[in-house]
């Protein structure tokens, strides 16, 4: 079988951007829409309007003049600097058609993207993980993938998962805890003046990733996070979270999968400063977040990307999907 791969780049010398994304979206909807759904916004979110997607490494598959494959990938090009990330090279999503599997689609897209991240000196490469990612590691869901990744040098590490609730009719909230201290906290909605005391939280706690995303989408979701201030009005603590009304480009990994749902909610991340850890307070955030989408339709709620089974077991949550980290160094 003849095919052609070549970048995205280079297919957008004679397409549309907007062309190329819907070819893409509905390719991988056709086999995996009903579980994963990806529509046009979020193919368009999580590739070109995502800092470190690289356009030039990249790769559609064309047999008879038909898109069959593709491959996206990323590096970390934030002017926030994280040090873990410096030699690692992501492969975002990779997919090619049943009907042309088996033929060395897939394993000469896959040899594109790690020949290139070779010359930009990525020495560790992850399936999924990257920034604004689609997943965090392969779906148990494609659990054959991992056996074809395995024989191109990839270990798989570890699981992870996301955790779902089902919001029964007239739910019970949730009732907070007493703060073990003893002392007064103010628990409440994030707003637009907020910003700059979130991201210095952020510099002073999680001065990586969670810092990122506070910097590239507060504007989109100013409302979306719950904020815990002491008695000194110092802010200690914070959970982020979105529902329907989120926007598109705003939410977090928690909503990627929500046209599959009536009316998701998503909770996380949630953090806490060092010092007023062990106190209830990441406790209260989660449930001040889970009220809230409770009280405003969410019929479900997902918490992503998580190994605190017993914790939210205990609020109602069950284990949605599971992924498996898979590496190649």
């Amino acid at each position: 079988m003849n095919f052609q791969i070549i970048t995205f780049k280079e297919f957008l010398k004679t397409n549309k951007k907007k062309e190329l994304l819907n070819i893409l979206s509905n390719l991988w909807n056709e086999e995996y829409g009903f579980i994963f759904p990806i529509s046009y916004d979020l193919m368009n979110r999580n590739t070109y309007q995502t800092k470190g997607f690289l356009e030039e490494n990249s790769y559609v598959a064309i047999c008879d003049e038909m898109i069959v494959g593709f491959v996206t990938s990323k590096i970390w090009t934030h002017e926030i600097e994280v040090e873990s990330y410096k030699s690692t090279g992501w492969i975002s999503l990779i997919y090619v058609h049943p009907k042309f599997r088996k033929k060395g689609i897939g394993s000469e897209l896959l040899i594109k993207v790690e020949s290139n991240f070779k010359i930009l000196g990525k020495k560790e490469l992850y399936v999924g993980r990257d920034y604004q990612n689609f997943f965090p590691g392969i779906p148990m869901d494609l659990k054959s993938s991992l056996g074809w990744f395995a024989k191109r040098g990839y270990s798989c590490l570890y699981e992870t998962n996301d955790l779902i609730k089902y919001v029964k009719n007239n739910e019970q909230l949730v009732a907070l805890r007493p703060f073990k201290d003893g002392k007064k906290y103010e628990i409440r909605l994030s707003n637009q003046n907020d910003f700059d005391v979130l991201i210095e939280f952020m510099r002073r706690n999680y001065p990586g990733r969670w810092l990122v995303e506070v910097n590239d989408c507060f504007d989109l979701c100013k409302s979306n996070y719950f904020l815990c201030f002491d008695e000194n009005n110092h802010l200690c603590g914070f959970c982020r979270f979105g529902n329907n009304e989120t926007d598109n480009y705003g939410i977090g990994y928690s909503l990627t999968w929500r046209n599959r749902f009536e009316s998701l909610g998503g909770i996380g991340p949630i953090g806490v400063e060092a010092s007023y850890r062990k106190n209830n307070i990441a406790y209260n955030l989660l449930v001040s977040a889970l009220n809230y989408l409770i009280e405003h339709g969410s019929t479900e709620i997902i918490i992503d990307w998580t190994n605190l089974m017993d914790l939210y077991r205990k609020i109602g949550f069950e284990i949605w999907k599971s992924y498996t980290y898979v590496r190649k160094e």
